[in-house]
């Protein structure tokens, strides 16, 4: 059996150390990552495969809960324990869908994180092994209706579901996609109609400084999104492809860290439907 993938998220660097070591110690069966950030921990997961992400719960940008929901649409077989000083019993009503593996309450011992995440690897290869064995059935051996629902499921999402996706699984007030010439081409949500060309514009010229910007400062590659913070409403922009760019206009007590993840799965889903 192949040593067991665990990640480790949380911004207290104290708690990151401390759990990096001694789960290191626990087995040498487990390989094990740190990161300091939800941003971090989801590049991460992008990269690589975890078998295991324990996180916290309260973090600066997007909650345990935020990442769980996140982790689970790129990664669906990674397991997700919760670390939280909250109710454990409060978290498991309100995110029972969210479908955690385990919570560990803060202080907890190294006794209590051992059993847990022990009990974890045991349910991962159960499950590993499982779907293994699931994958022996070959398709053509599938119903005629099962086979068609198959391929109609795996079919691209229109340019305007994409945007509509991104709108609702955000929560951001409007999604822009724009043409590098400041034209624009799809919306979903609320704007300004009078003002949405001008915004458009203005979001392009913006976005343009800013790479001119990278390449000044020598960067190898240009600044692939932006930031902009306001007294109200913020703006994410995000690099699409070579013609088109992403924007999304979101309230300032939304969490930046979810905006910036859906918006980038939404910007990596269009660039090949865009031209």
């Amino acid at each position: 059996m192949g040593k067991m993938r665990i990640l480790i998220v949380d911004d207290d660097k104290d708690i990151l150390r401390m759990l990096e070591f001694n789960l290191k110690k626990l087995s040498a069966n487990y390989h094990v990552g740190a990161v300091k950030n939800t941003d971090l921990a989801l590049k991460k997961i992008e990269e690589e495969w975890f078998d295991l992400v324990l996180t916290d719960y309260m973090m600066p940008g997007m909650t345990g809960v935020d990442l769980a929901r996140a982790v689970h649409r790129l990664s669906p077989d990674t397991q997700i324990i919760l670390m939280t000083a909250y109710s454990s019993d409060k978290l498991r009503t309100t995110s029972d869908h969210i479908g955690f593996d385990g919570f560990l309450n803060k202080p907890f011992d190294m006794e209590q994180l051992r059993s847990l995440v022990e009990k974890t690897a045991r349910q991962s290869k159960t499950e590993r092994e499982t779907r293994l064995s699931s994958k022996a059935t070959p398709v053509e051996k599938l119903p005629a209706e099962e086979t068609i629902s198959l391929k109609t499921s795996s079919q691209p999402e229109s340019i305007d579901q994409q945007l509509q996706n991104l709108k609702i699984n955000s929560g951001v007030q409007a999604v822009l996609l724009v043409n590098a010439d400041g034209q624009l081409l799809k919306t979903a949500g609320q704007i300004v109609t009078k003002n949405a060309g001008d915004i458009a514009k203005n979001i392009v010229e913006s976005f343009l400084a800013t790479s001119k910007l990278s390449n000044l400062l020598e960067n190898k590659e240009t600044f692939k999104s932006s930031f902009y913070e306001g007294d109200a409403y913020n703006i994410y922009v995000c690099h699409v492809n070579q013609t088109s760019i992403l924007a999304v206009i979101f309230d300032v007590t939304l969490r930046p860290g979810v905006v910036w993840f859906y918006t980038k799965q939404t910007a990596i889903a269009l660039s090949p439907l865009v031209k």
